[in-house]
């Protein structure tokens, strides 16, 4: 698997990065997450909280390292990920894994799956059991976005006419406006969506995934707290092992 070849040169690195991240240490764990992608990472509408899977875990993370957790759930998507680069936010909280990603980020061992789908107007179906099949259509994806290694290289190699917005609110009304014939998201966000604006029955999802990847936390390379990964790992396995990360991920089912 590319990601395992990855991993262990990452570790192979990781010394290399740790000693030459500003010379400090990593006092607080600043993240960065991102406000509406259920049930990952979000702000409760109600209460103002901020929950999701990524963040419960965040202040597990926080606990068992025995430093301060610090949560960015306000700066929009790709300006977080630029803060993460230069190391101003430590840490991503959920992420998905390319080739292109892995030169700017060190991963975790992944604790979440999540399946994109297509979704459109009721009524306008269209046969989908390949991303060929997508040929010769309009799509809409998020600003900055990915759905995975296979599908961000069919998009260049085939040339798919796609959008790029900044919310689902926008997918949403472009398609039902004839603007384009379906868009791209996480299925689970993206149902929780439909629900919330009472949409269920003029947009559907199509059965087949246009990807099915994992979820990861992403450290910065320029961060002092770099160094936590190997224990950030441990952590992750043993929440794994013992049932805690399943009972967060039940939690928002």
């Amino acid at each position: 698997m590319v990601f395992k070849s990855a991993s262990l040169l990452n570790l192979c690195i990781l010394m290399f990065f740790s000693t030459h991240a500003f010379g400090q240490q990593c006092n607080v764990l600043k993240v960065g997450s991102i406000q509406d992608w259920h049930p990952v990472t979000y702000i409760d509408s109600q209460s103002g909280a901020v929950r999701g899977i990524a963040n419960d875990l965040a202040r597990l993370l926080g606990q068992e390292l025995g430093i301060p957790v610090e949560i960015d759930i306000e700066t929009p998507w790709s300006r977080m990920l630029h803060n993460v680069q230069s190391g101003q936010l430590d840490m991503v909280s959920a992420l998905y894994w390319t080739s292109e990603r892995d030169r700017l980020y060190l991963y975790t061992r992944p604790y979440f799956v999540n399946q994109a789908r297509a979704f459109v107007p009721k009524g306008k179906e269209f046969p989908f059991s390949q991303l060929a099949d997508l040929k010769g259509r309009t799509g809409v994806v998020p600003l900055g976005g990915s759905f995975g290694e296979e599908f961000d290289t069919f998009r260049v190699e085939h040339k798919l006419k796609l959008i790029a917005v900044e919310t689902k609110e926008q997918k949403g009304k472009m398609i039902l406006a004839g603007r384009a014939d379906y868009f791209i998201h996480d299925y689970l966000d993206g149902i929780s969506y439909l629900k919330r604006y009472d949409l269920m029955e003029e947009i559907v999802a199509l059965p087949h995934p246009i990807s099915i990847t994992e979820v990861y936390f992403a450290f910065s390379r320029q961060s002092p707290c770099v160094e936590l990964l190997p224990r950030v790992n441990r952590i992750i396995d043993k929440a794994k092992s013992d049932g805690t990360l399943q009972s967060i991920i039940d939690g928002y089912f």
